[in-house]
């Protein structure tokens, strides 16, 4: 923290040397009933020279050389919810008074929004859709990514996140549905400049690390657009393919005196959300009979338990005393200074035991932002630090950042400006996800594969005074090893990782304004990193001891040049601008692990390393040159069209075909001022087409030979295995949309309406060729998947006065995704294997996104095939299940004001969609979870004994032939000729079966509706303010209660979240979860101050 406030006091004093003022233009900027309006944007039309109110409404405009007296100039004066206002002042030594009377925009339609290469719009000449949140939108709550921020608030996107315990987890957005070859993410812009999102974490297992745009400060996001379609992206090229989330900061604005300070504090406490359902009737074991062992030290024969297996199919519990593991071990496990070698206690259910496991989380956040300046100058400064400990025990996470924006007008032509934003953090002890025996995620174990009677606080003591380490799942009361789980204590606190993240983005510009047509900006802008990740799993533990490090670094610069024109022709308004952009990027990486084991236990080094130690290094540049230009027109204030072309030259694709056009071209009527309808205060429909393309990584069209670790003395060298395609050619993607825009009722109610088809063709995917050729695929191009969909924004305000106001909004967006040719001769291609086979495909003629795997086999009839031998269901193999993607997604906002309170609450929800769930199916499996327990039809225990009408015990019966007080669970179908049959069947056997039809069993249904968020605040009265015994010049304050994951009002697979059921999102294309962590609920107190 010391760090950046020397750092911060750095930047600023350079700036405030240079405020220095000469002549003037003052006045006040008020409402049509006289109430100022601060902040509003005051700019003189063709010059640098600009400021904004201050808190009472005063503006000062203060013209140096290049301006002489008589002169007349044009001023604007803009404000968000109103129109803006122009006045032609004649500029005199002795000043100018020049006041403003804004009137109130009910239309909406002057507001303007941020669009690609951060060119401000008025929403009324849009052609394409375009949706942005304000700062106290994305802000309701307390956020840990931007990311998830998004969610249910804007028609279109879908976030799939990490549950909560995650710590810094990764969330990834899909725009508008999925389709291709690949699940990619929007290209993320800050200012102006593309920043990486790459996400750390593996698409199957291990730790997670979070997504780059966590690096964003929240605080300091003045508002975010979305750029859903390739109209509204294509100035960013080809790595816009997938739609752009454009996020401008916040700047300093003038101060008649002073620096303008505000401070906030946020404190929060994060607990369990959901967490599966756990069954409590049953112990640990294969079967549910004890087992016995004599003790040597004693010669008594005890009950024991299984203690081997890590299943919960074992003893009732239902208070027969037995021997748990830890009473094999001479220690004290109960705290009360006695050795508990022999203790007995009663076969009891342990329900809590997986949430004694948590901790209480909690976090610490606080943040300080300095702004001001005069009418050469502006600069913002923001700090920011937060300090969390995770509900996994032994996690924590430190996230520091610096934010500067600064502009500097040198004269009345030439001004700079200058956004640079610093980012730490710092992670401990980041939990595993997914199915991680290795470095053993503890959810992995508690969810499916465990015994429900063990007691948490006796695993917390995992090391013995004599340095031995314990484990429930020991293999024998003689054998104490694992046979197949270390203590989760051992594992959070041996296998450990620890991790740091430096981050610098930003841009300096300057621009030039030749006249007050014509103007010139030149910009570079950076994006870089270095990222050092340490893992180690534990001496002593059930795995082999180990250690790595590894160290990322990423460098990103673009050089950018642009001419930019405006001109007015009567009735007609035309916007021209030509540009240019040098981009280049390095990624290096360097991996090194020891091999074999460690040679000093507890050395956690490379030098320990028994055998040689395991080293990776890479490299890779890539570099696009580009020109682009566009043109906008309007005619009468009610056409508008823009034109827009680019061109990339991609380092990365063969040089006959590297250099790609593409364009985009959008037009909007305002028909609300040809025409007049009733109740319509604003109607504008539009329309657009565009085109986009896509290239493909480094060196993957040229022979590229790789270097591994030698074995021994001897080299180790690989030749490439992927055939170079010199006709490769860019993929690409051509949209087209429609949609219209509504403000009725005087703008209390306002319809955003979109329908659009986007066309992917020409995918580069990797096939298989001939072994005869020396390699075994090539790139290729080939596919074309069309997209089409509909979204839908309703706002309104049903309710408003003086004193109050109720607003709400509703977002809705339904998607098809169709899979209409792959590469020729082809009907089906894999996307991605999860684990046990459950696959994810794409079928030509039908929905993208199919899973497909093992499932129940079927009658004609449509009812499951019983095996007559086995009393159980058959399977086969390669059956179809749907695809992924949701039929609809949605959000509901609703946002009350009251005098000084504020009360706010969002929902999203999904329908449709779904995802394969290893928690499901192995809870199933293993006995742990509530669908393994119950009675059947005969209102006995599913897991006795199956009987048969003599009372014997069998395998299965027919249910007419079953005994009375017969258990087994119901299996109910027909023969392979369609004759109705129904058995009870052993628990155990229908349970381990549903392994064979695993892909089917355990699919759980996307479909929600949460309660994402709740806020209720308090603007305390600056009268209170004033009474304050501190003396210090308060503006304002504000003190706010909010709470983020209030409830699950519905979902399909009760214990299972589906809006975090995913693993990592690195890889692959999150369709299915290995073990998840759990979600979480925070509550947050918070209090900002202004000064």
């Amino acid at each position: 923290m010391k760090k950046l406030l020397t750092l911060g006091v750095a930047l600023l004093i350079p700036v405030m040397i240079l405020s220095q003022t000469s002549g003037k233009i003052s006045g006040t900027v008020t409402d049509e009933d006289g109430n100022p309006l601060k902040f509003t944007n005051i700019t003189v039309i063709g010059t640098n020279v600009g400021t904004a109110t201050n808190e009472d409404g005063s503006y000062v405009l203060v013209f140096g050389e290049g301006f002489s007296d008589g002169q007349s100039v044009t001023v604007v004066a803009q404000y968000i919810g109103f129109k803006k206002a122009e006045a032609t002042v004649t500029l005199s030594t002795e000043g100018t008074t020049q006041n403003f009377a804004l009137e109130a925009d009910v239309l909406g339609a002057e507001e303007v929004v941020v669009t690609a290469l951060g060119i401000s719009k008025e929403k009324q000449a849009l052609g394409y859709s375009v949706q942005d949140l304000k700062s106290d939108e994305l802000n309701m709550v307390e956020q840990d990514n931007v990311v998830n921020a998004l969610s249910g608030k804007i028609a279109g996107v879908q976030v799939l996140s990490m549950g909560g315990a995650q710590l810094g987890g990764s969330a990834k957005v899909r725009l508008r549905g999925a389709n291709g070859m690949n699940d990619t993410q929007p290209l993320w812009v800050v200012d102006g400049t593309p920043i990486d999102n790459t996400s750390f974490s593996s698409a199957y297992s291990g730790r997670d690390y979070g997504n780059l745009a966590n690096d964003i400060n929240m605080d300091d996001i003045e508002s975010l657009s979305v750029l859903k379609g390739a109209a509204a992206s294509a100035l960013y090229g080809t790595r816009a393919a997938n739609g752009v989330i454009l996020v401008t900061t916040k700047k300093g604005t003038p101060k008649k005196e002073g620096i303008g300070m505000t401070y906030s504090v946020t404190t929060s406490s994060e607990d369990l959300w959901i967490l599966p359902e756990y069954q409590n009737e049953y112990g640990g074991g294969y079967t549910q009979d004890f087992l016995t062992a004599v003790d040597d030290e004693d010669g008594i024969t005890y009950n024991i338990l299984n203690y081997a297996a890590d299943e919960s199919w074992g003893p009732k519990m239902d208070g027969t005393m037995y021997r748990p593991w830890w009473s094999w071990i001479h220690a004290d496990f109960t705290g009360d200074g006695v050795d508990d070698y022999g203790t007995q206690i009663p076969m009891s259910p342990q329900s809590d035991n997986v949430k004694d496991f948590f901790n209480a989380g909690n976090s610490t956040t606080q943040s300080v932002s300095l702004d001001g300046g005069s009418d050469r100058l502006t600069y913002r400064l923001s700090i920011k630090s937060n300090e969390a400990k995770g509900v996994i025990p032994n996690s924590s996470l430190e996230k520091s950042n610096l934010g500067f924006n600064g502009t500097l007008n040198l004269t009345s032509k030439l001004a700079s400006s200058i956004n640079l934003n610093y980012a730490n953090t710092k992670g401990f002890g980041r939990p595993a996800s997914g199915y991680s025996p290795s470095q053993g995620n503890p959810l992995q174990s508690f969810n499916q594969w465990f015994q429900r009677q063990l007691d948490m606080d006796k695993m917390r003591d995992y090391r013995g005074a004599d340095g031995s380490i314990y484990s429930w799942n020991m293999r024998s009361t003689t054998d104490m090893r694992p046979l197949y789980w270390d203590s989760p204590f051992f594992t959070i606190y041996e296998n450990v990782a620890e991790d740091e993240r430096n981050r610098l983005f930003g841009n300096f510009s300057t621009n030039y304004q030749y006249n007050e047509n014509l103007s010139l900006d030149g910009t570079v802008r950076t994006d870089m990193y270095d990222f050092v990740i340490e893992d180690r799993l534990g001496s002593g533990g059930l795995e082999t001891d180990f250690y790595s490090m590894e160290k990322i670094s990423f460098n990103e610069m673009n050089y950018e040049a642009r001419a930019s024109y405006t001109q007015n022709f009567g009735v007609i308004s035309f916007k021209g601008m030509l540009g240019g952009n040098l981009m280049k990027k390095i990624t290096t990486s360097s991996y090194n692990g020891t091999s074999g084991g460690l040679s000093l236990p507890g050395f956690y080094n490379l030098d320990a390393s028994v055998d040689r130690p395991s080293v990776s290094t890479s490299k890779t540049e890539k570099a696009i040159n580009s020109l682009f230009g566009q043109m906008a027109l309007g005619y009468g204030g009610f056409y508008f069209a823009d034109l827009s072309l680019r061109n990339d030259i991609s380092s990365t694709l063969p040089k006959a075909n590297n250099s790609y056009t593409y364009y985009s071209f959008s037009n909007s009527l305002v028909f609300s001022e040809l025409v007049s309808l009733p109740y319509v205060s604003f109607g504008k429909v539009r329309a657009s087409v565009a085109q986009v393309g896509s290239d493909t990584g480094p060196y993957n069209v040229d022979l590229t030979y790789s270097v591994g670790t030698p074995y021994g003395t001897s080299a180790s060298l690989a030749v490439p295995d992927v055939l170079p395609n010199p006709y490769l050619k860019p993929a690409i993607s051509t949209d087209t949309e429609f949609g219209f825009y509504l403000a009725l009722l005087n703008n209390r109610l306002r319809i955003d309406a979109s329908m659009y088809t986007s066309v992917k063709e020409d995918e580069i995917i990797d096939l298989s060729v001939p072994g005869a050729s020396g390699y075994t695929t090539s790139l290729v191009n080939a596919g074309k998947f069309t997209t089409t969909g509909t979204e839908l924004q309703i706002g309104g305000t049903p309710l408003m006065g003086k004193d109050y106001s109720v607003d709400v909004s509703l977002n809705y967006a339904k998607s098809n995704s169709m899979v209409d040719e792959l590469a020729a001769g082809m009907t089906a291609r894999s996307l991605f294997r999860a684990y046990w086979g459950t696959y994810l495909y794409a079928n030509v003629g039908e929905e993208w996104g199919i899973i497909q795997g093992t499932g129940y086999m079927k009658h004609a009839n449509g009812q499951r095939i019983v095996d007559p031998t086995t009393g159980n269901y058959l399977h086969e193999n390669n059956m179809e299940f749907g695809s992924v993607l949701p039929d609809y997604t949605g959000g509901f906002n609703i946002d009350i004001k009251y005098k000084n309170f504020d009360v706010g609450a969002a929902f999203d929800f999904q329908e449709g969609g779904q995802f394969y769930s290893l928690t499901r199916q192995w809870g199933l499996y293993s006995g742990m979870t509530m669908n393994t327990v119950g009675n059947n039809g005969l209102g006995n225990p599913v897991r006795d004994p199956v009987l048969d009408a003599a009372g014997n015990a069998v395998d299965y019966v027919e249910y007419s032939a079953a005994g009375s007080g017969s258990g087994g669970m119901l299996v109910s179908g027909v023969l392979e000729d369609g004759t109705a049959v129904q058995y009870l069947t052993d628990a155990v056997t229908v349970c381990s079966n549903s392994y064979y039809k695993r892909s089917e069993e355990n699919l759980v249904d996307g479909s929600f509706m949460r309660f994402r968020e709740f806020r209720i605040g308090y603007n305390v009265p600056k009268s209170l303010l004033e009474k304050s015994p501190l003396q210090l010049p308060f503006i304002g304050a504000n003190i706010a209660l909010s709470i983020r994951n209030v409830a699950m009002l519905s979902s399909a697979e009760k214990g299972i979240d589906p809006t975090t059921a995913s693993n990592g999102h690195g890889g692959g294309f999150s369709y299915w979860e290995g073990g998840v962590l759990p979600s979480t609920r925070v509550v947050s107190l918070s209090l900002k101050v202004n000064f």
